[in-house]
């Protein structure tokens, strides 16, 4: 089976070939002392697994013949994404909770998988991808909520918002749940009992265990960030948006949104705070601020001169994400069409208003498309929130595999991958200073 012809052109394009070939070799071993069956199709699409994630190859294997399933060709739809969602959204407990978040765990790796699955075989892009990510998020963070009684509560109320990647259906694998948890306290002495569960709830979804964890969390995004208190009392919330905030802070709340929450505390989040972020700036001022604080993350957070950072580096995705800030805050007051928490839509909706030329929104659409692509596949490999990559061949050769250069001469590959990201990080950075410095 090894030397049939789809699974060696599988393997061919493996993006890690040597770990696919070897994992697939355990495999069928395992399957033919176990009595598993899967047709060629199936195994070609396993052998493209075993070749991007390490993660999700530990995973089939602890999960075994129960995720055989997942790689049928009736599940190759984003149909069977859709009512695994709807199971998982009822997962419930009656006396075990732990029971009950291993069910969750579990569930939500299948769903994952299945997402990686659909991307890997071509049914949805990138943008698609992430979009599934993060509902995914959505629906096990609502989970947590429930299954920790946070939607009970008579003395306090409670809302979680997400921010960042998470807030603009933007997440990747790998990616981290960002995010701000309010209260509004209607009986006093009542804040401990929350702050008990919230925290309890975030060490059960970012407890490591054999079927990998739910999530890492990112709390720093608070108010007071690190050094600020866990559950963030709605007057001070209030009280620290409406005072006169650093530009920085207000580029923060753009990607900022209620997932779970009591409607009434979200309804004034969203009025109070949300609405506070587009006033009127001088804009001069606020595009110093944007490029200052854009090149000072740069400086002091990209990868040196022996690594690529496609996030945080030159002419990478912050730079188009600081861009579309710029526009938001600069014209979000009088153009509604930019309170988008999306870097994508508010791209398309500065297109559309003559901010951004069509031609040049198209271009960094499809550059934000390529790095999210390449961070995707740095990430998946091991779940990890990384967009830092050494410049060597072997750890560049998947980044340039999963975007399309598939040259047999592996140096070849990598360098005519390193050729297209410089030309689009020039092109970015280009385009970011034009747009900025014409405002000054």
């Amino acid at each position: 089976m090894l030397n049939h012809p789809e699974i060696q052109y599988a393997l061919s394009r493996a993006w890690h070939k040597d770990i696919a070939a070897n994992s697939l070799e355990r495999w069928l071993e395992l399957s033919q002392q176990e009595g598993w069956e899967m047709p060629v199709d199936s195994l070609t699409l396993l052998t493209s697994l075993f070749g991007a994630s390490w993660y999700f190859t530990r995973f089939c294997f602890y999960r075994g013949n129960r995720v055989i399933y997942l790689f049928e060709d009736n599940n190759q739809d984003i149909s069977s994404v859709e009512s695994s969602l709807n199971v998982l959204k009822n997962i419930s407990f009656d006396d075990n909770l732990d029971e009950a978040i291993e069910q969750l765990r579990i569930r939500k790796n299948e769903i994952m998988l299945s997402i990686l699955l659909l991307q890997l075989g071509g049914v949805i892009n990138q943008q698609q991808a992430e979009t599934w990510l993060t509902k995914l998020a959505d629906y096990v963070l609502t989970v947590m909520y429930r299954l920790f009684g946070l939607d009970q509560l008579e003395t306090i109320q409670c809302s979680v918002l997400a921010m960042g990647r998470f807030a603009g259906s933007e997440m990747n694998y790998g990616s981290d749940l960002d995010l701000i948890f309010i209260e509004n306290i209607l009986v006093p002495d009542s804040d401990e009992f929350i702050v008990n569960k919230v925290r309890k709830m975030l060490r059960y979804i970012s407890t490591m265990d054999p079927s990998g964890a739910l999530y890492e969390i990112d709390m720093r995004l608070r108010p007071h960030g690190s050094s600020g208190v866990l559950v963030t009392p709605l007057e001070s919330f209030l009280a620290f948006h409406q005072d006169e905030r650093e530009v920085w802070e207000r580029q923060m709340m753009t990607r900022c949104r209620v997932v779970v929450g009591n409607e009434e505390l979200s309804e004034r989040v969203n009025d109070e705070v949300l609405n506070q972020v587009y006033g009127e700036y001088e804009m001069s001022y606020l595009a110093k601020e944007v490029i200052k604080v854009r090149l000072l993350v740069e400086q002091e957070l990209a990868g040196g001169s022996d690594k690529i950072d496609i996030k945080r580096g030159k002419g990478g995705v912050m730079d188009i994400d600081f861009l579309t800030h710029f526009l938001q805050l600069a014209y979000g007051a009088k153009c509604p069409e930019l309170k988008s928490v999306s870097t994508r839509q508010v791209l398309k909706e500065s297109s559309k208003l003559g901010f951004v030329n069509e031609k040049t929104a198209l271009e960094l659409l499809s550059i934000y498309e390529f790095y999210k692509k390449s961070e995707a596949a740095l990430r998946v490999f091991d779940m990890k929130s990384i967009s830092k990559v050494s410049k060597d061949t072997k750890s560049l050769l998947p980044l340039a595999r999963a975007t399309g250069f598939f040259n047999e001469d592996h140096h070849q590959a990598v360098t005519e991958y390193e050729n297209r990201l410089m030309q689009y990080q020039d092109r970015v950075r280009q385009t970011f200073e034009s747009i900025l410095h014409a405002a000054i």
